[in-house]
């Protein structure tokens, strides 16, 4: 049961991340246009900044839940039904709006709109259409619902005379009817289910400093699982983190209302709390002083070696806000440097929202922007530096003193040198573990596949920001010694049928020639 739980999670974990991997770039992109938009900025700026903003917000923030919709729909299905279960994502998306929008009409329950337009009725218009307000909700919803079952009757075989309507043919006529009903029962459903969200909100909200500390740790403490979406997706993208109105329109989720704010720099005057929540220095100073700290308590003749792995590491994580290649160097090492991660990590948020820092920032890049978009007096970016040496520091400290009095045996710390040399990858293999010699792939690639098994083995594989994500059929199959020696990763985590690999930055480039490499194998066996 807990393997299954588990399963479930880790595939909806990689599902929700395929859309959510754009909303980055959506988010530089708009942060650019806020700042040519300044008062400041010349007419033609301001004009061509407002231009683009307006084009992004509403075709790529505004229609959220649809994306939502599509994306979670084909990264939940199987690779041959990936294009199907785009399709009909999209139509069941449309089928819910309008039979949603019949049955409020033919009740006689449509709200009608007031001196806010239909905010507070527990209704809203989507694509023109008004039905009733699930947000983001909506879109993840249905998508699983289109996932699961495009995978679970996509097999359906009929007769030859009706061939034409077998396979997901046949799952699209289930999906409509049991969509339909949905659509209707959601009017009955969705204002208890809104009720307790908006509690849920308001506990939260009340809580003040201490709640960002709550979710900093949990959004550390999680990610071994890759079950930190959970928190953070739902905080960023629906009214879990904070409802606000802004320009006479309602935006639902902390980065949702970062961005609205961005495009009305010039008329807000107070910064909607929930910004605090995209305030992270967990990218940009923690992973300065946990470098500094593993290079400080190694043996000196191993330090030259340890800055050549750190140093890449963390202009990852300033750069592209990649933790995991440095976390992974000690996270399965000591449990108890994790736990102390995600206090500090905690802290660091804690210590964010009381000096009032609210601009968003997850790295380098979009903090230094961002901290252009809105008047010192509104974000208080002028803090920014002296926070970031306060947590770099903290960490520092904090590691390090761990580290020796608990004589934990972080990178460089051996006598012997080998841990190091095992962090690149060994390119001989034992003869038991020998693999093909096509020269058309790199060991790398061949190395993954066959610590998975092989490539009939492998049932799924997807990637996330920095992780391959891989379902493999048969367990027994696995070669963990292939992995975790002749991988070059930072980190694999074994869940049963389900396997990690953390990668970092170029992930999915490496996905896509295993997935060539797949197909070779397959192809020379046929």
């Amino acid at each position: 049961m807990k393997e299954k739980f588990m399963r479930s999670a880790s595939t909806f974990s990689k599902a929700i991340i395929q859309p959510v991997m754009f909303m980055a770039v959506t988010g530089i992109i708009l942060s650019v246009c806020a700042i040519l938009k300044l008062d400041m900025m010349p007419t033609v700026s301001k004009e061509i900044g407002n231009f683009v903003f307006n084009i992004m917000s509403n075709g790529m923030i505004g229609q959220l839940s649809a994306i939502f919709c599509v994306g979670i729909a084909a990264a939940l299905a199987k690779p041959k039904y990936k294009t199907d279960a785009a399709i009909l994502g999209t139509i069941t998306y449309l089928v819910f709006l309008y039979a949603n929008n019949a049955w409020l009409t033919v009740t006689d329950r449509l709200a009608v709109a007031g001196e806010q337009g239909l905010y507070g009725t527990g209704q809203g218009t989507v694509f023109g259409i008004q039905v009733t307000d699930m947000g983001v909700f909506l879109g993840i919803l249905l998508g699983v619902f289109v996932g699961v079952m495009v995978n679970k009757f996509g097999e359906i075989k009929l007769h030859k005379y009706l061939s034409p309507y077998s396979g997901t043919k046949s799952a699209y006529i289930l999906i409509v009817f049991a969509t339909i009903l949905f659509a209707i029962g959601i009017t009955y459903f969705w204002p208890a289910v809104n009720s307790v969200v908006e509690t849920v909100v308001k506990a939260t909200t009340t809580a003040g400093s201490v709640g960002f500390f709550f979710y900093g740790f949990l959004n550390r403490l999680l990610l071994p699982l890759g079950l930190h979406h959970f928190l953070w997706m739902p905080i960023f993208y629906t009214p879990l983190g904070g409802t606000a109105e802004i320009a006479g329109q309602v935006y639902n989720g902390a980065f949702n209302i970062w961005l609205a704010e961005l495009g009305n720099a010039g008329s807000i005057t107070t910064m909607h709390p929930s910004i605090g929540y995209l305030a992270n220095f967990g990218s940009i100073s923690l992973p300065i002083g946990i470098a500094f700290a593993l290079w400080k308590t190694a043996r000196p003749e191993n330090r030259k070696k340890v800055a050549a792995i750190l140093i890449p590491t963390v202009t990852t994580a300033f750069l592209a806000g990649v933790t995991e290649p440095l976390e992974f160097l000690f996270l399965f090492l000591s449990p108890i440097l994790w736990l102390a991660h995600a206090i500090v990590y905690g802290v660091s948020m804690l210590i964010t929202n009381l000096v009032g820092i609210n601009i968003q920032f997850d790295t380098g890049i979009n903090m230094i922007i961002n901290s252009f978009a809105f008047p010192a007096r509104l974000g208080h970016q002028y803090l920014i530096p002296i926070v970031f040496i306060l947590t770099a520091v903290m960490e520092y400290l904090v590691f390090k003193l761990l580290i020796v009095k608990l004589d934990i045996p972080t990178l460089g710390r051996e006598k012997k040198e080998s841990s190091i040399d095992n962090l690149v990858i060994d390119e001989t293999m034992d003869a038991d573990d020998s693999i093909d010699n096509d020269s058309e792939f790199e060991p790398q690639i061949k190395n993954i596949v066959a610590g998975l098994g092989g490539a009939e083995n492998i049932d799924n594989i997807i990637n996330c920001y920095t992780r391959l994500r891989i379902d493999v059929k048969d367990t027994s199959k696995v070669n963990m010694k292939i992995l975790k020696e002749k991988v070059q990763a930072s980190g694999i985590v074994d869940k049963g049928k389900h396997i990690q690999i953390i990668i970092g930055v170029g992930v999915e480039e490496e996905r896509e020639k295993v997935e060539a490499y797949m197909a070779h194998e397959k192809s020379l066996k046929a």
